[in-house]
């Protein structure tokens, strides 16, 4: 890794080189997210990938997160081990997913995961209730007849085997509409 010292001791050219083909990110991004990684290991017990921070310390480094209305939901999706901690690799997933260059339809899958909220692998009318309380921080901006339109009109457009819920399949279709959507589901490393 050139003149600098990563604090993973196990982050070797070869491990540096297989993240590169395993994700969606650079070698110099790997590098920069090691070094902001190795921010939180502030008593230096960071001696490989494995370690696993809170979610806090996470949040404190990558202030992407810190606001996020998904954020707990990202925690969940992200965490490999499902139990609210990060490891260097789950940041790498995350990094990943939210890299300018991962695929539409690979973001929408991890989108499609976060906004699940119940976890039954279908997104319903329940989740999109969750998701615009969470966008508008339960405000009450929107009059629940409006909610009910909104969460109508998008089962109308996602629904397309009009089941009641939308699968992945029907997620990744419908978002690949919307041009905006690769450029919200991101941010910089």
């Amino acid at each position: 890794m050139g003149g600098s010292k990563s604090k993973i001791a196990a982050l070797t050219e070869e491990i540096l080189e297989e993240y590169v083909i395993l994700t969606y990110l650079s070698k110099a991004e790997i590098i920069h997210i090691c070094k902001v990684f190795g921010q939180m290991d502030r008593e230096e017990i960071l001696q490989d990938v494995n370690t696993r921070f809170s979610c806090e310390q996470v949040q404190e480094i990558f202030t992407q997160l810190k606001y996020n209305p998904f954020q707990d939901q990202i925690f969940k999706v992200f965490s490999s081990k499902g139990d609210g901690r990060m490891s260097f690799e789950d940041i790498l997933d995350l990094c990943s997913a939210m890299s300018e260059k991962c695929p539409d339809s690979v973001k929408a899958a991890w989108a499609f995961r976060i906004l699940d909220f119940d976890g039954d692998g279908y997104i319903g009318k329940g989740d999109l209730r969750v998701a615009m309380d969470r966008l508008t921080r339960g405000a009450g901006y929107l009059l629940q007849v409006e909610q009910e339109h909104i969460i109508k009109t998008l089962m109308n457009e996602m629904d397309l085997e009009t089941s009641g819920k939308v699968s992945v399949q029907e997620f990744i279709h419908a978002v690949g509409k919307i041009s905006e959507f690769p450029h919200s589901f991101c941010f910089r490393v």
